[in-house]
């Protein structure tokens, strides 16, 4: 029993000293990186007529900071300012866009934690390398819906016998919140099953991106990615047309002259947008990241 033991203890000593060693062969030292990132967003729901649309591109912009534990694997949080937007008027040839005469733009706040699954092993010690990478993670999004109004003597809207319409003529040219006037008449008594929708939201990031390491500690990067949403709000266009009336009554004239903007009013029911369709939107562009941070050795379960 005694032999057996002390073969075992060799056995394991042997076991325990080939995996010291293959450890340190395999260790790499973590980073911490901080940058920023410059490029574009737009956005894709009711008010356009495709996935990606480049009428609505605006600058975007932003920080990051990204910790590298181990070559296979970076996580990274930041926080991203620009603006979206959509309009029916981008479509003249679509009958029924240029009928219905919607529009709207917001700012667009994204904060954002993620993480990059590098498709080349990321060695902190290399000065030049290329790494593309897949990126996921989470965001909390902050927007506002606007659209100008355009005051029009000779609407529809001005035929009622209470001139409330009238009343709009000095908010010519007027950039309006949308939510607050529940255009497809949210939380009115009629419609008190529709709830108000949040202007701060969550969001499901997915995308894509390549590294180029230009020097030991700076990065240079390229970045789309794909915000989906669980919501179909982002351009205040969802569902049905309400009834005007009651969308008047409950907030006023600015909320029945947004609620239908079309050259002759839509009965109520009628289809405003598609509720089955969550709206999305697109980050992209360039980041530059320093590494202002390197730690000691980490373990490489993961390379």
């Amino acid at each position: 029993m005694k032999a057996v033991r002390y073969k075992l203890l060799i056995l394991v000593g042997l076991l325990m000293t080939f995996s010291a060693s293959q450890a340190q062969q395999w260790t790499r030292k973590s980073s911490l990186e901080f940058g920023f990132m410059a490029g574009g967003s737009n956005y894709s729901g009711d008010l356009t007529d495709k996935y990606f649309e480049t009428q609505g591109i605006h600058p975007n912009g932003g920080i990051l900071v990204r910790y590298n534990p181990v070559q296979r694997f970076s996580f990274h949080v930041g926080v991203n300012y620009g603006k979206i937007s959509g309009d029916d008027r981008w479509y003249s040839n679509d009958e029924r866009r240029s009928f219905r005469n919607l529009h709207f733009q917001s700012d667009l706040w994204d904060f954002h934690a993620a993480f990059d699954l590098n498709l080349n092993t990321f060695d902190f010690k290399q000065q030049r390398g290329v790494i593309p990478y897949l990126m996921g993670g989470v965001s909390v999004y902050k927007y506002n819906p606007l659209a100008q109004f355009f005051y029009q003597p000779n609407s529809w809207q001005n035929l009622s016998n209470d001139d409330s319409y009238e009343t709009l003529e000095s908010r010519d040219g007027d950039w309006v919140e949308l939510q607050p006037l529940g255009t497809e008449g949210q939380e009115t008594t009629e419609y008190n099953d529709l709830r108000r929708y949040s202007l701060t939201q969550i969001a499901i990031p997915v995308g894509a991106g390549i590294k180029f390491r230009m020097s030991k500690n700076w990065t240079l990067g390229l970045e789309y990615s794909t915000r989906f949403t669980f919501n179909d709000y982002l351009d205040d266009v969802s569902g049905e047309y309400g009834e005007l009336v009651f969308l008047e009554a409950q907030y006023g004239p600015m909320s029945k002259a947004m609620a239908d903007r079309s050259a002759t009013e839509n009965p109520a029911g009628s289809a405003r947008g598609d509720e089955n369709k969550r709206d999305l939107y697109n980050i992209f562009g360039i980041t530059l990241t320093y590494k202002i941070i390197q730690s000691g050795e980490v373990c490489p379960a993961f390379q």
